[in-house]
């Protein structure tokens, strides 16, 4: 039997949504040709397929200034809490944090949309086990030591080219649960990336934390990471220094999936809270998985600890996993939007280098800033507000607390901002009014990824021809930024949030068959 195709054209298609002829000749002169719809992302040829209007270019498509980029220390970022408490003072800062407990109690009790028992009982139930390496050894799990070697075994270890092995990890990963992958050679600019220092973990990236109060807070946070003229990874337990080779190393990038639908029930929703948290145990799955499996290729792997390692956007984006966003803190991927969790491996198995990709996202969101507009506490910078710049733009709070002593806040170290890394040229958020918005809520905020355009459906034929548009020409992306508004994908409210529980998802919340084709996925 043939194969069935859609006989709607291209044309009557674009006249369905309202566009006039002038549009779709518009269009029609950066689009390529194509017969009918179904084959609008039929082109690709990867292992894990992606969709004819993600480009691949040479440089990331937002501007990056190498010579400004330095080693960063990790804890230059409002996920410190240390720097927010800076900024809003210590009291201030702890009083707000305290709000979070009663505020949670009295949720459950009124039965808010989003915030009832059950809807708390998910978030708590989906964080699992843990999301981090073990505490006593954050080089490398021990719980992987158990798997065999080829020396072990007594055989050569596993020998492939570098595209091989890179199609290799593709195909281990995705069968591990990863979506999307993306490597690199850790060497020149790229090893600016890497940080001098990282965070002890992700539950003690907040300050105050276990009742502690004192001001300054210690530097026993901290883990120092040296590049050195070595070929083996190494992990001083007495000094917690991790020592990665300076030549020889790939990082390897993933990306994990995050539901939209739950998305759409932020701000402060415990539904949207439990698909942001699970990145985090499905990452636990995915990162000892591929650790276990390049032990046993016998090659040397290490998971992103210490914490912070690597800014998880910065690898993204520059692999092709992402575009970067409006928002500082914010990379898009093309198949699964702003809702994606972006993760880090790194290890000395040769892997071709997978080049970033223009998908028209970072032009789309410089004439878009929906996220902007709908930003409780003012942090994003709106559509037409200052330019995109090389320089982070001052936060509108004035600082209770004196510089942080050590932490290379005192001076802060070259190429970098009290709490951004420098190098690129983008919109800078204020970081420090969006935490002081977030601290006081029982279950977080992130409604500007809830509310992006890019938050939309999988399946629906609409988004793709989209995407597709907007990746080849700018010239509808107001009409496109509107019409998200219009037909409804934005945030659910009041009651709307308890929908989801009613709603046929697909496990995990997400399709896991984007990209797929083989096994009667495509």
């Amino acid at each position: 039997m043939s194969k069935f195709h859609s006989t709607l054209t291209r044309r009557a298609f674009m006249k369905a949504l309202g566009f006039g002829a002038a549009t779709v000749g518009g269009a029609s002169l950066v689009a390529p040709v194509y017969h009918d719809i179904d084959e609008l992302t039929s082109s690709s040829t990867e292992l894990r397929k992606r969709a004819w209007w993600v480009k691949e270019v040479d440089e990331p498509t937002v501007d990056i200034d190498w010579d400004i980029m330095k080693r960063h220390h990790s804890f230059h970022s409002t996920q410190s809490g240390a720097i927010i408490a800076r900024y809003l003072g210590l009291a201030e800062y702890t009083a707000l944090i305290n709000q979070q407990t009663e505020a949670k109690k009295q949720q459950i009790l009124k039965n808010e949309p989003g915030l009832t028992l059950r809807d708390q009982a998910l978030n708590n139930a989906s964080r699992g086990v843990g999301f981090t390496a073990l505490d006593t050894d954050k080089f490398i799990d021990k719980r992987l030591a158990v798997i065999q070697t080829p020396s072990d075994l007594g055989v050569p270890r596993w020998e492939g080219t570098p595209e091989e092995n890179l199609k290799m990890m593709e195909a281990a990963m995705a069968h591990f649960g990863a979506s999307n992958i993306g490597a690199a050679a850790l060497e020149g600019n790229h090893q600016k990336l890497l940080a001098t220092h990282g965070r002890q973990s992700i539950a003690q990236t907040y300050f105050p934390y276990e009742g502690k109060t004192t001001w300054p807070p210690t530097e026993t946070f901290v883990q120092p990471m040296k590049l050195v003229n070595d070929s083996k990874f190494s992990y001083d337990a007495a000094t917690q220094v991790t020592s990665i080779p300076d030549h020889g190393v790939y990082t390897l990038s993933y990306t994990v999936p995050q539901s939209h639908e739950a998305f759409r029930t932020t701000p402060n929703s415990a539904i949207f809270s439990a698909a942001n948290i699970t990145r985090y145990r499905l990452r636990e799955n995915i990162r000892a998985c591929t650790q276990m499996f390049i032990r046993g290729l016998g090659y040397q792997h290490m998971n992103d600890e210490p914490y912070g390692a690597m800014p998880g956007i910065a690898g993204a984006v520059l692999s092709g996993l992402a575009e970067n966003g409006r928002h500082s803190i914010m990379a898009i991927s093309p198949e699964h939007g702003s809702s994606v969790g972006l993760f880090e491996l790194y290890s000395d198995l040769p892997m071709a280098h997978t080049k970033p990709v223009d998908a028209g996202i970072w032009r789309f969101c410089q004439s878009c800033g929906i996220c902007a507009d709908h930003c409780p506490s003012a942090s994003i910078e709106p559509k037409g507000g200052r330019e995109i710049s090389y320089e982070p733009y001052a936060s509108s709070v004035n600082p209770k607390h004196p510089p942080l002593p050590g932490w290379g806040f005192n001076p802060v170290g070259e190429g970098e901002a009290e709490y951004y890394k420098l190098g690129r040229k983008t919109y800078w958020s204020d970081g420090i009014t969006c935490a002081a918005f977030r601290a006081p809520l029982s279950n977080g905020c992130q409604l500007c990824f809830g509310v992006c355009v890019f938050n939309s459906q999988y399946g629906a034929l609409v988004h793709d021809v989209v995407r597709g548009t907007l990746a080849t020409t700018s010239l509808f992306n107001g009409f496109f930024a509107q019409m998200d508004t219009t037909f409804g994908f934005g945030l659910k409210q009041g009651e709307a949030k308890e929908e989801w529980w009613d709603m046929s998802l697909p496990s995990y919340g997400y399709s896991t068959a984007l990209g797929a084709k083989h096994g009667g996925y495509k």
